[in-house]
């Protein structure tokens, strides 16, 4: 049996994330069963299932014999995205750590949740302004970093495509621009940019830190708001 699910990426082993997609499926069993199901050695299904559950993707029911249960789907995501988040911000501290000349830099992105974590990390590091244009969820998914710059006094400017329901930060709509799908823009200081576009749940845009590309970010920006 081969796994549609991947969760390889994200700290699991091949024999996990097989293993997990079996208890989705199949339901809740014991290692027996599961190793059954998933045409595996019972040897190696117990030891994914430990896995599983000291990660946090299945737990184990009371009785005799152990029987396992996935967490769902969505408690998972959850846990994925909290752990991915804790160990950039402790790679992000490391590399602070480290003395080393910056140079620019362009790097393409092709998610839009890996672009948002991008942004939530690159706004946290701003020591003077933040400029935003977002579709009305980027900017509610970014809402406690935007706080967290205007609490420390940095200067904070955010454009949407659409109303955001959320008090406190002075958002302003513009009309929806001529543009391939709906326009993300950030510049932090002077020393970064982010320029894309989301089309459904398609993203596509570059980060950089070069001086052309985050003048060009801060243009766009002002030619889209139109002087508002």
């Amino acid at each position: 049996m081969s796994s549609r699910v991947d969760l390889v990426p994200f700290g699991f082993t091949p024999t996990e994330s097989l293993v997990y997609e079996v208890l989705l499926t199949e339901g809740p069993g014991t290692g027996y069963t599961v190793a059954r199901a998933a045409g595996l050695a019972r040897a190696n299904v117990y030891a994914a299932l430990e896995g599983l559950v000291t990660k946090g993707a299945a737990r184990v029911e009371e009785g005799r014999p152990k029987r396992f249960r996935p967490e769902p789907p969505s408690t998972l995501l959850a846990r994925v995205a909290d752990r991915q988040g804790e160990a950039l911000d402790h790679l992000r501290h490391a590399l602070e750590s480290l003395s080393v000349p910056e140079t620019p830099t362009l790097v393409e992105l092709v998610s839009a949740r890996g672009a948002v974590q991008l942004m939530g990390h690159e706004v946290a590091r701003a020591e003077e302004r933040v400029l935003l244009l977002a579709p009305p969820d980027g900017c509610l998914a970014l809402v406690p970093h935007l706080r967290r710059v205007q609490g420390a006094g940095r200067a904070l400017k955010v454009l949407s495509t659409g109303e955001v329901p959320v008090a406190g930060i002075e958002i302003t709509v513009i009309p929806p621009p001529e543009w391939p799908g709906e326009p993300v823009l950030m510049v932090v200081d002077h020393r970064a940019a982010l320029i894309g576009a989301r089309r459904a749940d398609h993203f596509t845009g570059h980060f950089g830190s070069g001086a052309a590309f985050v003048a060009a970010a801060e243009r766009t920006i002002d030619a889209l708001r139109g002087g508002r």
